[in-house]
């Protein structure tokens, strides 16, 4: 991916990795869409952001989905890259009454909601030079949170569907890159006492991998996590789910 130049949707782009990501994007040169679910954090960025264009839509919902990507194809038919960045994170609760609505907000999310906008915007994206497909994961998908299953448990499955759609577009012109953070200071992860890297410096180090064509961006303490998950899971599965979460 070329440093500037490139058109980009960043879902969940009003805080976090993905207001974070936007701002950097556009420091070099990039015109920058965000979408997200508040309307409120949506004009918030929106003022921080000079330039950016905020979409209303919340990508676990088909007709969402489909309005966002009617109103790509008209107001921004250059769209090269999709960073599908949303997520949602729930301390899991076997015996809370809202276990099962919280896993299903889950996996709409963070699942599916990146699977189906993918498909809603890839022939878009195939019309365009370089077109490229983030997914940002998480450094849970090699040692999981027994706190967070849920979340832990989507971000893998995301993981195994970017292998897959890497594989499946090698003999196009199409890009696939996944995205792995550890643990981020936001808003989502107050409960976390451990440390927590920023949003800005992930952001960077996003921008840096993608302009060196990397297919995997690997960040801070999730290189730990993937080598630990291979030499010493047991021993990893206990670091990571050591210290309780403020609840």
């Amino acid at each position: 991916m070329n440093q500037s130049g490139n058109t980009v949707l960043i879902t969940g782009g009003t805080s976090g990795i993905g207001l974070a990501l936007a701002r950097e994007l556009i420091a070099r040169g990039n015109t920058v869409l965000i979408c997200g679910r508040d309307e409120a954090r949506l004009r918030t960025a929106e003022s921080r952001l000079p330039g950016v264009l905020a979409i209303r839509a919340d990508v676990a919902r088909a007709e969402d989905r489909a309005d966002l990507a009617e109103r790509i194809r008209s107001e921004a038919p250059a769209l090269n890259v999709l960073v599908n960045n949303a997520g949602v994170l729930h301390l899991s609760d076997p015996t809370s009454p809202r276990h099962l609505e919280e896993l299903e907000e889950e996996i709409g999310v963070n699942l599916v909601g990146p699977v189906a906008l993918t498909t809603e915007l890839l022939p878009l994206l195939r019309a365009n030079p370089q077109p490229t497909i983030v997914n940002v994961t998480t450094g849970f998908v090699y040692v999981p949170g027994a706190h967070n299953a849920p979340y832990s448990a989507t971000k893998a499955a995301l993981h195994v569907m970017t292998q897959s759609l890497r594989y499946r577009l090698r003999e196009t012109n199409v890009r696939v890159v996944e995205v792995v953070p550890p643990v981020v200071d936001t808003a989502m992860t107050a409960h976390y006492r451990g440390k927590k890297e920023t949003p800005e410096n992930v952001a960077r180090a996003i921008a840096a991998g993608l302009t060196a064509g990397k297919d995997e961006i690997v960040i801070g303490m999730s290189n730990m996590a993937r080598l630990l998950a291979r030499v010493a899971p047991r021993f990893a599965f206990r670091m990571i789910n050591a210290v309780e979460p403020v609840r």
